[in-house]
């Protein structure tokens, strides 16, 4: 999962950002290496507000390693900004996106054993041409109950 790229990556944002605690989360954003001038404008735009103040450190930590944002990066933030719940949440999240699959396997007296393999499911993001139709603008994850269209499913 280490080269997931930026979508992969940021699914974990809104979970991290809500459990991040009010006294940590100047330190975490150290750990991404977000300079102190831009945690001081992030804690004026957002107004103090803790999970919007992490979520655009994560947004611009995202932005400014591409590839390189990775979520043994992540973890390894969260671990050294004493976090290390939350950065055991996000492996237990994804040890849960792993599905079984059955395989064959010959053990060399011509009989055939199963065994199971463990590989990532893969869940399709919306392109921005899907979002266009959609006529919302709006990412699944931005969407709040009352914002769902059923019908865009049958589209």
């Amino acid at each position: 999962m280490a080269n997931q790229g930026k979508q992969g990556v940021s699914k974990y944002f809104y979970d991290i950002a809500e459990e991040v605690p009010a006294d940590k989360w100047k330190d975490f954003a150290r750990k991404l290496q977000i300079k102190e001038v831009q945690i001081g404008r992030i804690e004026a735009e957002e107004k103090g507000i803790v999970k919007e103040c992490c979520m655009k450190v994560l947004n611009q930590w995202r932005m400014k390693n591409g590839r390189k944002a990775t979520l043994e990066v992540l973890r390894k933030a969260l671990e050294d900004a004493e976090l290390g719940d939350i950065a055991e949440n996000i492996k237990d999240e994804e040890l849960h996106l792993r599905i079984p699959v059955q395989e064959t396997a010959g053990n060399g007296s011509g009989a055939h054993q199963p065994s199971t393999q463990y590989v990532y499911s893969q869940v399709s993001q919306p392109s921005s041409d899907d979002i266009k139709r959609s006529g919302t603008g709006l990412q699944p994850e931005d969407m709040d109950c009352e914002d769902y269209d059923d019908s865009l499913l049958l589209g």
